[in-house]
């Protein structure tokens, strides 16, 4: 059965009652076409000179040949904490990952364009750097965004249905069937971490252009190293809500806090209590 398709209005507890069922769900036109050709258009730069490393030999197999990246977003596009941010992610990030943490932060932002010719990607899960696994504990969710229609055949992601009940595994278990997650530009698939997926193959003539944002338990070390890739300069453009995102912030209160600074950057914001949700007032 293809996975379950909101629109935009829905209840963000519909989604994520969708995730905890089959591990991922998609929300329908999201974001608006003014939005999405903003973030495209300030991140087609960026993604053209990653064409240059590809050139040189520089990506692996799990990357992609024909496969176009941009790492640390923010950095490029100002635009697309509209999406980073949004409130619909907020609220399911808020429902999957409070419950067990403090706060949540970026994983990782990562621009991809897959280009003709590209291969299906190796079946994966995004929470594999973290070697551990309790039953019940989600230690990421995924926001995949559509710059461009995800269609069968330009590569939309593969998801592996309810394949977030499966034991981890250092090898690629037995999966069941693929479904594609087929959407049109401005829309979302939302995945949790520890569901298989993968991009699909690009038999198109045309390239599927997306924005992947993770979102992770607060006191875990994010992929990306934040502060590097969108540094203070940079990050003090953006509201309280990224800046805490992005780790620039304390995770817990009281005695009990995780990389506690005691400086005076401005960038800086004040820790939440716990028990606050990052949807509701800041």
């Amino acid at each position: 059965m293809s996975l379950s398709s909101f629109d935009a209005g829905v209840s963000s507890a519909l989604v994520v009652e969708a995730l905890r069922r089959d591990g991922a769900a998609i929300v329908r036109n999201l974001a608006s076409a003014t939005l999405v050709d903003a973030v495209t258009a300030e991140l087609r730069v960026k993604l053209d000179e990653s064409g240059a490393d590809h050139q040189a030999g520089y990506p692996t197999g799990f990357s992609g040949r024909k496969t176009l990246r941009c790492y640390g977003v923010l950095r490029f596009s100002p635009s697309s904490a509209e999406l980073i941010a949004h409130r619909m992610v907020l609220e399911v990030a808020d429902a999957i990952l409070l419950p067990a943490c403090a706060d949540y932060q970026l994983g990782s932002t990562t621009a991809i364009e897959i280009l003709p010719g590209q291969g299906e990607q190796p079946l994966h899960r995004d929470d594999s750097p973290y070697p551990i696994e309790l039953a019940g504990l989600e230690l990421q969710i995924g926001v995949m965004w559509a710059l461009s229609d995800f269609t069968a055949e330009n590569g939309a992601t593969r998801i592996v249905k309810g394949s977030h009940r499966i034991l981890r595994s250092w090898h690629k278990p037995d999966l069941p069937h693929c479904e594609q997650a087929m959407m049109s530009r401005g829309s979302a698939v939302f995945y949790l971490g520890s569901t298989w997926h993968g991009s699909g193959e690009n038999r198109s003539n045309g390239v599927r252009t997306g924005l992947i944002n993770t979102y992770s338990l607060g006191w875990l070390r994010a992929e990306s190293n934040h502060m590097l890739e969108v540094p203070p300069p940079i990050a003090a453009r953006y509201n309280e809500s990224v800046r805490r995102l992005l780790g620039y912030t304390t995770h817990g209160d009281g005695e009990d806090q995780l990389g506690h600074y005691d400086g005076t950057e401005a960038v800086w914001v004040a820790p939440r209590s716990r028990g606050h949700t990052r949807a509701g007032p800041a």
